[in-house]
């Protein structure tokens, strides 16, 4: 899915959110502002919202000498994540409702929300787009799934929905897919150690905010190709994958943006579960 003017004020304004976490001074904040701008001015509309972000979160930790800027902020996020009593979930529908609503932890998102609000606001709502049953059917046939992860912190209730399916189907693989190096607040492989007892962690070896196809590794290409089931979580990976993967993919997210929004038919703050 390609950027859009919107998305140009977004990755503006998360450059000064992180200069703001990091507590910057205000030159090198100006540096990392003007850096940001001559970035988007570099690429055009064809690029996707991860496709740029890349460019500028690599600058950023060229600029401050820190390999994960946002060390902190998914620090804080599992925290947050952790603190949440999930004794509420008993099924795999629960899960998944939990999981989704988890994707609000989302450092580069254009409007932020509050987990626990969210939790007690969204739980009993419907879907937006819900294609769960599409996706339980195929549970029952299928050996492999590729779980591709988004953000520290929602990842604490990737674990408990991939720990719920295997209950329920023990007969399926279960491949989490975490980014190569730190970028925004993503899981990369340090964070997701807490999923190893439940699915082979797998470093893709992106360096995108999202599952881009034109720089993944072979190793986790060849498993997206060939798993029976692919659930993408996150408007990272929607962003990515929409239109550009040739296979089906389930898309698990919020929708935080009105970009986002727009590309599917939905207002912001609504829970998807697409098939696309």
């Amino acid at each position: 899915m390609n950027i859009k003017p919107d998305c140009l004020v977004c990755l503006m304004n998360q450059t000064l959110k992180v200069s703001k976490l990091l507590e910057l001074d205000d030159n090198t904040s100006k540096r990392l502002l003007d850096n940001t701008a001559q970035l988007l001015t570099e690429h055009d509309l064809n690029h996707t919202p991860p496709q740029i972000a890349k460019s500028i979160y690599s600058m950023i930790s060229e600029v401050t000498g820190k390999s994960d800027p946002l060390a902190l902020a998914k620090e804080q996020a599992t925290k947050l994540a952790l603190s949440v009593n999930t004794d509420f979930v008993q099924t795999i529908q629960d899960a998944i409702k939990l999981a989704v609503i988890g994707n609000v932890i989302d450092f580069g998102a254009q409007n932020q929300f509050d987990l626990n609000a969210m939790i007690q606001d969204h739980f009993h709502r419907s879907f937006g787009i819900d294609d769960l049953a599409g996706f339980e059917q195929e549970l029952t046939e299928a050996k492999e799934l590729v779980y591709i992860g988004d953000n520290v912190g929602e990842h604490v209730f990737d674990k408990l929905l991939i720990e719920m399916i295997k209950k329920h189907y023990p007969h399926v693989e279960v491949y989490y897919f975490v980014r190569g190096k730190p970028i925004i607040n993503d899981v990369t492989i340090k964070e997701a150690q807490i999923l190893s007892n439940c699915a082979h962690i797998i470093d893709t070896g992106a360096e995108t905010p999202g599952y881009d196809l034109s720089e993944v590794n072979m190793e986790s290409k060849a498993i997206f190709e060939r798993a029976d089931i692919v659930l993408a979580k996150g408007m990272g990976n929607f962003e990515s994958l929409y239109l550009a993967a040739e296979r089906s993919v389930y898309y698990l997210f919020v929708v935080k943006c009105n970009v986002v929004a727009q590309a599917i038919g939905k207002e912001i703050q609504e829970l998807i579960f697409k098939r696309g």
